[in-house]
């Protein structure tokens, strides 16, 4: 490692090395960084994506299309970023056009760190969900059911301690030659591979271990995720346990809230931005003001840091009293008329139903669409955790008060995202497009708050081996 590097690490609290596949907008790179550890390296393809991750992170770019230029590899290109440094560099590009070879080169001539007597301490990757959602087609035989194993090969290459592979509660049932929860099976069986080396052991494979709830770890959302953890299976004394369930019923902390996480910003009308932010006086509670003083970058002790990076403040892109992406969504005339009709804590199907019953939905039914989602136009209960936050949360979720859907901003609180992010790309876009829009990086991402907890326990079981 140069020396750089360890200084960095030193002056900015970090113990640990990653690098973080299949990163998306950074979601578990913050929650990482909050607990002391930093990705070197990053990969993600998408674009918005990639300038959101660039830009909140001050991560340099490498545009792998660029280094292979008409099927032609530029040595000159890669040779700009074969020099010393400590910023993180971001990968922009199909990972499986990334070779370990590469990461070995970067590793070495970026970052001092020879992987053949030095290990990178974790590799994290949530490979894309969409073939194992619920909400999703589901094909058998979908390419991207085997990204995975890129986390894998790089993770074997660099002879890294631990591995981090999230994903979808729906990868449990995903089927394969018609077998219901073949790919996991198939996913835990080839991190335990006895014939490939270096072996790695996992944690646990039991759904009760594995999948996590955000809510419980302060998050304001009732998302669950799937978490395998792995250790080099020559690490004997490295031990990790799951985090232990914090917030709700019987516990530390009651849930974090829709109110204790977004009724503080303005509450912008449909059409209308706020850029402005005036904290708070007074908190209504403890999980607010743990929560707020989180996402404002005010939260720091010997466990947390969440300062706001210095690049942002020094680029006047976040200030203690500046918000970004907080903009009411504007909705077309049936679709406010629909709005105004669905009381506090209904949705569009109980407000449906509840016209039909009383014989009054023929005058308003020209305003529903013709088939009813259950997910679709719900309002927030501002005295209980989010629903799931997806990437198609600008359909789903209402403002618990005013006649409009959540903002971008709003979306990031329920995720936990602080309030520094700065989250690229256009607000909307067709669903189908390859750019992102702000929701759908958001919806898409890994809630920080959780990411932080596993990360916390990262960093318990390696403290003995650095």
């Amino acid at each position: 490692m140069n020396n750089s590097l360890k200084t960095r690490m030193k002056e900015e609290h970090y113990n640990l090395l990653s690098i973080d596949l299949f990163s998306g907008p950074g979601g578990l790179c913050t929650g990482f960084k909050w607990a002391g550890i930093l990705p070197l390296i990053a990969v993600e393809w998408t674009d918005t994506t990639v300038e959101t991750y660039s830009v909140t992170h001050n991560a340099e770019v490498f545009e792998l299309e660029k280094y292979y230029h008409n099927n032609k590899t530029n040595k000159k290109y890669l040779d700009g970023f074969l020099v010393e440094s400590t910023q993180t560099l971001l990968i922009h590009g199909d990972i499986n056009l990334v070779s370990s070879s590469m990461i070995k080169m970067l590793l070495l001539k970026r970052y001092g760190i020879d992987s053949d007597s030095e290990t990178i301490d974790v590799v994290s990757g949530g490979a894309p969900c969409e073939s194992f959602s619920m909400a999703g087609t589901r094909t058998e035989g979908d390419d991207r059911d085997d990204l995975f194993s890129n986390i894998l090969r790089i993770s074997r290459t660099l002879n890294t301690k631990m591995i981090l592979f999230e994903n979808v509660k729906g990868l449990f049932s995903k089927p394969r030659n018609n077998i219901k929860g073949a790919i996991f099976t198939d996913i835990c069986n080839e991190f335990e591979n006895k014939k490939v080396t270096p072996t790695y052991r996992l944690v646990s494979r039991k759904q009760e271990d594995i999948l996590l709830k955000a809510c419980d770890y302060g998050v304001p959302q009732l998302r669950e995720r799937l978490f395998l953890v792995a250790i080099r299976s020559d690490l004997d004394s490295v031990e990790y346990s799951y985090p232990e369930k914090e917030y709700g019923p019987n516990r530390d902390h009651p849930f974090v809230t829709v109110g204790d996480a977004i009724l503080d910003l303005d509450q912008v009308e449909m059409g209308k931005e706020s850029t402005n932010y005036t904290p708070l006086k007074e908190y209504k509670n403890e999980n607010q003001k743990k929560f707020l003083s989180i996402v404002r970058g005010d939260y720091n002790d010997n466990d947390m840091h969440t300062s706001a990076p210095k690049h942002l403040i020094e680029n006047k892109l976040y200030s203690k009293t500046s918000i970004s992406s907080h903009r009411g969504p504007g909705h077309i005339e049936r679709k406010q008329k629909l709005l105004a009709l669905i009381p506090e804590r209904e949705s569009m199907k109980s407000t449906y139903k509840k016209l039909e019953e009383e014989g009054k939905l023929e005058k308003y039914r020209n305003l529903f669409p013709k088939t009813i989602y259950g997910s679709r136009n719900r309002r927030l209960l501002d005295d209980a955790p989010s629903f799931t936050v997806t990437s198609h949360c600008l359909d789903e979720i209402l403002h618990p008060f005013l006649n409009r859907a959540i903002t971008p901003r709003e979306a990031a609180r329920l995720q936990s995202f602080p309030d520094w992010y700065q989250f690229a790309g256009p607000y909307v876009v067709f669903h189908s497009s390859k750019v992102q829009d702000k929701y759908e990086q958001i919806g898409d991402a890994i809630p920080p708050l959780l990411a932080f907890a596993i990360a916390k326990q990262i960093r318990k079981a390696l403290k003995d081996h650095k």
